[in-house]
């Protein structure tokens, strides 16, 4: 069913299960007004909001990271709170920002031991001093089952943040890392957000659309296609997989926060030569009108209110 459908038949009597993530938001976020001149708002990893002149741009993002969605409730609590801070990091690297200033909240239950919410704490602070981020305030509630919610300030300066809807005919589409495996090998608490990557190449020029791949790239890619109003084509023999892990687990099962941006095809020679990082960089494929903007039935990435 596409979401105009669900806008039609949508009643109070409607549950969760029945729509994706997508059509609840365009359900909750069809009467607001997301953007302004200046402004750039539902729809991009982060709220964009230009600041004076035509070379700053501030960044805005909320994340929320929960037990038995995102860790089990047996993680270790420092990989819980440097998780939360990741995962809202990823957000800024996928527009090119710097991270400046962040709040945490945090839901608890009151028989929780306090060392526990020392070493959440330890784990986000550890974190935050390798960005040079500072934690500036947040909120503590009750709750059964914990949670952490992280809103983080960043910028770009001297260049503009990388949207998802840059993608033109003919671009290359490039990824970052290997893709698949990340809750069954313990990638997705150690992650490293890719801040420097992704500042590199928007303050470069090098990337024209851009964004983090956490819900899978069979759910994030046609996202930007979307939001870039084109197609693409892959090649999945070129796509990075983690070992032991399948092109299934590469495309659907999400958690890999690695960038997935497009880039010129004339530069796309050039990037390869210039990179400077010992993260792995791959072409996986084009963007092209004629092409479809989906993949396959058969692959789905993460959605929150559906069955995986």
């Amino acid at each position: 069913m596409q979401p105009h459908n669900i806008l039609l038949s949508f009643s109070s009597g409607s549950l969760l299960r029945d729509i994706n993530e997508e059509q609840l938001l365009e359900i909750l976020l069809k009467d607001f007004q997301t953007n302004r001149p200046g402004i750039v708002g539902i729809g991009e990893d982060c709220a964009v909001v230009q600041g004076r002149g035509n070379d700053l741009y501030y960044l805005f993002k909320v994340d929320a990271t929960v037990e038995n969605v995102h860790f089990e409730a047996e993680t270790p609590p420092e990989l819980i709170g440097r998780k939360a801070l990741a995962r809202a990091l990823s957000d800024i690297a996928a527009m090119g920002g710097e991270p400046l200033y962040a709040l945490v909240g945090i839901g608890i239950s009151k028989d929780q031991k306090i060392e526990k919410i020392k070493k959440i704490y330890e784990g986000i602070r550890s974190l935050a001093q390798a960005f040079d981020l500072l934690i500036i305030g947040g909120e503590t509630t009750v709750c059964e089952q914990l949670f952490l919610v992280v809103s983080l300030w960043g910028k770009t300066e001297g260049y503009k943040p990388v949207l998802r809807s840059g993608a033109t005919d003919g671009d290359g589409l490039f990824v970052t890392g290997v893709l698949g495996g990340s809750f069954q090998s313990g990638h997705h608490l150690m992650f490293m957000p890719r801040i420097k990557e992704g500042k590199w190449l928007a303050a470069g020029r090098w990337a024209k659309a851009m964004m983090d791949i956490s819900d899978g790239l069979a759910k994030d890619l046609p996202r930007m296609a979307k939001a870039s109003s084109i197609g693409f084509e892959i090649d999945f023999d070129a796509i990075p997989i983690r070992g032991g892990y399948t092109i299934k687990s590469a495309l659907t099962e999400g958690e890999d926060y690695e960038l997935l941006f497009s880039v010129a095809k004339e530069k796309e020679d050039k990037l390869i030569q210039s990179w400077p990082f010992d993260v792995p960089l791959k072409k996986i494929g084009f963007f092209s009108q004629r092409a479809k903007r989906n993949f396959p039935d058969e692959f789905r990435g993460f959605d929150h209110f559906q069955k995986p």
